[in-house]
């Protein structure tokens, strides 16, 4: 190998240097191995390539050396993929195999971040996608083929990244629908509870952990929780939450809740106070909530 020529369309000068960026981190690298390389911009195509060349070896020094640069291509070409095209091969299945307005494909998209591995953290996701990328690169070099259009390369010959990116964006329109049910939900919850009359002046629930509470009258005399359960549709299968405090909360009506707890950023502390809204109190510590958190301590050490 003397030669080598990656090509790629791009729509913008800033996307130029983004691609030249990647391919100047790679010449850097490179340099010790003897190489030439040169980046060329044509706005008039809307296109950039990068191209290098190597001094001439012989026998088995010059194979490893070709076959090291060949590896650090392919590194960068799948580097450039995931972080800068990715995003983009996105949005066009999302566009192509959903009907979604625009703040719902944001949505999607964000799900999809975070599941590909694009937040801290994830690396292993992105390692995963890089080497299907890096894969995909080495097979097609061993026709010897010299030129590259990313473009070309993207759309036929990452067939195996381009089911992976399919199944996390299947997975999170999924992820999403079911939120936005759930938030459909919640406020469904919160209109009835608006326009429900007051049945109970006043209650405390005492929170243990989890999903688990208590319910006493403003004489501190325990309420037995509902037995009813809220139940919905989602994505075709019901789906049963077992909220309980929520049914007994909504049939008791509560003029005024004081809400004991010591985890106030639990999911079940959360919905409540957004279902109740301001008819919630929220209580981080009073005696009430000493006596009963060192009560349940004491029955779980027993137990």
């Amino acid at each position: 190998m003397d030669f080598f020529t990656i090509g790629t369309n791009v729509g913008s000068a800033v996307l130029a240097n983004q691609f030249g960026n990647y391919m100047k981190r790679l010449t850097k690298s490179l340099h010790k191995a003897s190489v030439k390389s040169d980046f060329v911009y044509m706005p008039k195509h809307s296109r950039v390539e990068w191209s290098m060349s190597l001094r001439p070896k012989k026998g088995a020094q010059s194979e490893e050396r070709n076959s090291k640069i060949m590896d650090d291509i392919a590194l960068v070409v799948a580097e450039y993929v995931v972080d800068v095209r990715e995003p983009g091969i996105i949005r066009k299945i999302l566009t192509k195999d959903y009907e979604l307005n625009e703040s719902e494909k944001q949505a999607v998209e964000a799900i999809c971040h975070k599941f590909l591995g694009m937040e801290e953290g994830q690396a292993e996701a992105r390692k995963a996608r890089l080497m299907l990328i890096e894969t995909a690169f080495h097979e097609m070099i061993e026709g010897q083929q010299r030129t590259l259009d990313l473009d070309g390369f993207i759309t036929f010959r990452l067939q195996n990244y381009g089911m992976k990116l399919r199944e996390m964006v299947d997975y999170a329109v999924e992820e999403f629908l079911l939120d936005k049910q759930y938030e459909d939900f919640i406020e469904l919850l919160q209109y009835f509870v608006y326009f429900q009359e007051p049945l109970t002046p006043f209650i405390h629930v005492m929170h243990k952990r989890g999903s688990e509470f208590i319910i006493l009258n403003e004489r501190l005399k325990q309420i037995e929780a509902s037995s009813g359960d809220v139940v919905m549709r989602m994505a075709d299968q019901e789906l049963q939450m077992e909220d309980v405090i929520v049914s007994t909360l909504i049939s008791l009506s509560p003029e005024r809740i004081l809400l004991h707890t010591r985890d106030p950023e639990a999911l079940a502390i959360t919905t409540i106070r957004r279902i109740f809204g301001e008819r919630v109190q929220l209580c981080l510590r009073c005696p009430q909530c000493k006596e009963f958190h060192q009560g349940t301590r004491q029955r779980d050490l027993v137990t």
